[in-house]
Order: structure tokens, then C-alpha cells, then sequence
């Protein structure tokens, strides 16, 4: 293959991510010019340089957006602020002190290291599922529905790019670049250490010798420990990334561990899903979002389910690398259920957690009806989504 050709086929994935996310984003834009917020409190106050450019870089800037920005500006102020781990809003100052904006410097960001991710993803996938498989897989993480946070200020986008990047290194024995993306990665979400048994499985050696090749994935957890260290003697409390989970956004890590979050998922579901079918009235004192909790216990459960069972297709079909970190990824997020919605951001935490992606356009190979029913299906729940986000509605 000539190598303006073979440059091109390998650009393809990042053209392909490129149109569907800017078409989302500009069509969630214009949603704000036909119907702007009213609210004042809910209107984002980043600016981007002039009118057009604070519509369209603000589009998605709601709820955590505002928490990457305030500490990509002023640091680590507060104890709340420590939920958010530091990497992306790093990046974040360094990239807005050339742009002159935090908000589009936070949007390109992301907007950046997705596509680098659809790229690394696309090389993943293709040994596993062939290159209509991999191309598949690029269109499922394009237009997943919480996939309009690849041009928000939020970190999925970076961190999916150092996770799946870990693993590709991993696969090409390269274990000091994977330990080192992989403790990037948890440098960005406390869910990258869910990276440690499937590097631990990729990098495992054949004979005694080779053990120091596992020396690298210690960097994961030391750069959990390095932020911990930082908080220490910033803030005088080492653990505030976790107590701030409790005291501020009500998550909790229950005795049971992930059964806990298993057992708060399966009840609150359940009672949701009756709820909505019975068409029962809130209880006396519920708060006004009772109908909306139920609606999500009741969706977060069947994601859960479908994602277990996309976990244990990525392990009989991708190799348990893959099966190990989804299910890894999976258990730490059942380890904090918050109240009253366990499972809150599941559908956000899902989008990193590539090989359910893998897994889904493995199936879809033989399936052209259920590929056809998926791709419309993400495109019209991520556009409503989409629109709904921009206007302030919580989504994930």
C-alpha cells in the first residue's frame, strides 16, 4: 500500500470521530441560539473570546465542567474541589495559558485526546474484531450518548486516550510507556487503577527473568498515592479525594464492598422500575426529582446488566485482559453507591471503559440489524441527550 494511502487509512478513524462529535456539538449549539437558557444561575460565565465563541465553547460547560475550570484556574481551594483528580485540569492551565481561555482550551482538550483515543481504539480493536470491527468500534464510541462530553470540559475524553493507550503499549511490550500512561490515567480518575490486573495479565513474562517487566504498573497506584501526598500537605488530609465523595456528593464505601452497590443497584431499580409501571404517586415529604431518580435507578440497572454481560463477552472473545479491566472498572464503581441514585454517572464511567465497545461490535459482525438498530438508536438518544446537557438538564 503506498504511504499517502496507508497515512490516510490511518487518519480515517479520526476524520470519521472528528464530523459525527462537531455536527453533535455545533447542532447542541444551535439548540441554545433557538432556546436559551432563561436562567441566569444555569448560564455558563466562561468566555471564549467573543459571543459566538462563548456559545459554542460553553455549549456543554454545566455541572462538573464548572469544577474542572475553577481548579484548572485557582487549584485545589477546597476539600469539595479534591473529587476531581488533577491531570486534566493540569493540561487544562497549560494549554489555556497560550489560548487566553480556560473554557476552549478545557473543549479542545478533550475534543484532542478523544480523537487521539478513537485512533488508538481503532488499532486495538482491529487484530480483535477485523477492520469493519474496528470501524464499528469508532462509530459506537462516537455517538454513545454521554459521548457529548468529549467536547466538554470534562476528562473522559483524556482519560480514555491513556487507558486505551496503557493497553496498547502493554500489547506491544512496551511495559515502561504502559505504566507510565497507565498512572497518567489514574492521575485523571481514581476507576484508572481498574487498568492494574489487565496490564498486570498483558505484561505478565513467560519465565522468572522477565519479571521486571512488571515493575512499571507500580506507577499506577503511586500516582494515586503521589495526589494523596500532594492533599496531605496541601490541605492536611491525605484522603480528601475520598471523604470529599462522602460529604459532598454522597458516595459511600459500604462494608460490603461492591455487594453493597450490587444490592442498592438491584433495590433501587427494582423499586423504580415498579414505581414508574404503577404509576405511584411520590411518597409524602419525596423531593421533587423522585420521578427522575426512579427513571435513572431503573436505567443505570439495565446498563449494569448489559454491561456485565458485554464483560463477559470481551473475556470469552477479546482475552482476559479485557475482561478483567471491564469487570475491574465495574467493581470499583459498585464500591461507592451514592444516594438516592447508586449508580449515578454509570453511563459516563461506561464510555471508558473500552472493551464493552469491543465487545458490541463483535456482535454486531454477523448482525447488521442489531449494528443498524444501535448506531440510530445512540445517534437519537445522544442528539436529545446532547441538547438536554447544554440546557442544563443533569444527564450523567
Amino acid at each position: 500500500m503506498p504511504k499517502i494511502s496507508r497515512r490516510s487509512a490511518e487518519l480515517r478513524p479520526a476524520r470519521l470521530f472528528l464530523a459525527i462529535r462537531v455536527a453533535f456539538w455545533v447542532g447542541a449549539a444551535v439548540t441554545l441560539i433557538w432556546s436559551p437558557i432563561h436562567d441566569a444561575r444555569a448560564r455558563p460565565p466562561f468566555h471564549a473570546w467573543f459571543g459566538l465563541g462563548d456559545t459554542l465553547f460553553d455549549t456543554f460547560a454545566q455541572w462538573d465542567s464548572q469544577w474542572f475550570l475553577h481548579i484548572a484556574r485557582h487549584g485545589y481551594d477546597s476539600k469539595q474541589a479534591t473529587a476531581f483528580f488533577p491531570l486534566y485540569p493540569m493540561v487544562v492551565r497549560g494549554v489555556a495559558e497560550v489560548l487566553r481561555s480556560d473554557v476552549a482550551a478545557a473543549v479542545l482538550v478533550s475534543l484532542a485526546s478523544a480523537t487521539v483515543a478513537v485512533v488508538v481504539l481503532h488499532k486495538l480493536a482491529r487484530p480483535l474484531v477485523g477492520e469493519r470491527g474496528a470501524t464499528d468500534t469508532v462509530l459506537l464510541v462516537a455517538l454513545y450518548p454521554i459521548a457529548f462530553v468529549f467536547t466538554a470540559a470534562y476528562l473522559d475524553g483524556l482519560f480514555l486516550a491513556l487507558a486505551a493507550g496503557a493497553f496498547l503499549a502493554a500489547t506491544q511490550k512496551r511495559p515502561l510507556l504502559a505504566g507510565v500512561l497507565g498512572g497518567l490515567a489514574c492521575g485523571t480518575r481514581l476507576v484508572g487503577l481498574a487498568l492494574l490486573p489487565a496490564l498486570a495479565v498483558l505484561l505478565w513474562p513467560r519465565d522468572r527473568r522477565g519479571l521486571v517487566a512488571l515493575a512499571p504498573v507500580v506507577l499506577l497506584p503511586a500516582a494515586v498515592g503521589a495526589y494523596a501526598l500532594y492533599l496531605d500537605q496541601h490541605l492536611g488530609d491525605a484522603w480528601a479525594f475520598l471523604n470529599a465523595q462522602g460529604a459532598y456528593w454522597q458516595r459511600h464505601v459500604h462494608s460490603a464492598g461492591p455487594l453493597s452497590g450490587l444490592w442498592f443497584a438491584v433495590r433501587d431499580g427494582y423499586r423504580g422500575a415498579s414505581e414508574l409501571a404503577q404509576h405511584l404517586p411520590p411518597a409524602p415529604g419525596a423531593p421533587a426529582q423522585h420521578d427522575q431518580w426512579s427513571s435513572w435507578n431503573l436505567i443505570h440497572l439495565l446498563l449494569l446488566v448489559t454491561a456485565a454481560w458485554l464483560t463477559w463477552i470481551a473475556y470469552r472473545r477479546l482475552g482476559p485482559a479485557y475482561g478483567l479491566y471491564s469487570a475491574a472498572t465495574l467493581l470499583i464503581v459498585l464500591t461507592s453507591p451514592a444516594d438516592p441514585v447508586p449508580l449515578v454517572s454509570l453511563p459516563r464511567f461506561l464510555l471508558g471503559d473500552f472493551p464493552l465497545f469491543f465487545a458490541l461490535a463483535a456482535l454486531c459482525a454477523r448482525r447488521p440489524r442489531l449494528r443498524s438498530t444501535l448506531l440510530i438508536g445512540f445517534a437519537a438518544v445522544g442528539g436529545a441527550a446532547a441538547a438536554s446537557f447544554a440546557h442544563h438538564v443533569w444527564i450523567a
